[in-house]
């Protein structure tokens, strides 16, 4: 019995609420339905533009995103050509310092070698 007293508790209420509302409402019926389906245009003319934006937004990050690769792939390549080219620039410098260190190393023991010697 507590449910059908529920319901029809609920179902009068539901009722008397919409009364109400059609009874109080700032425009007429048609008045409404044509806000409505004017308001619903607007919207479906707003999501569109949404939707036309979003593919925007991902177009350009897909660019960005391709354009930066490139950008990183060339710079790898150009980061590589200048430590090759430091290396054949510096390979001769280490070469003579090694011949020095040859010629000195030498020389010390020509050196130690006379002293010992005498």
């Amino acid at each position: 019995m507590k449910f059908k007293n529920i319901a029809v508790g609920f179902l009068v209420g539901a009722t008397g609420g919409a009364l109400i509302a059609v009874l109080n409402a700032p425009k007429s019926g048609s008045e409404l339905q044509s806000s409505l389906k004017s308001n619903s245009g607007n919207l479906k003319t707003q999501l569109d533009q949404l939707k036309i934006e979003a593919n925007e937004v991902k177009s350009s990050f897909l660019k960005t995103k391709h354009e930066s690769q490139e950008v990183f792939s060339t710079l790898g390549d150009e980061i590589k050509a200048m430590i090759s080219n430091y290396q054949a620039d510096i390979n001769p410098n280490i070469e003579h310092i090694k011949g020095d260190v040859s010629n000195l190393q030498n020389r010390a023991e020509e050196v130690q070698n006379a002293f010992t010697k005498k």
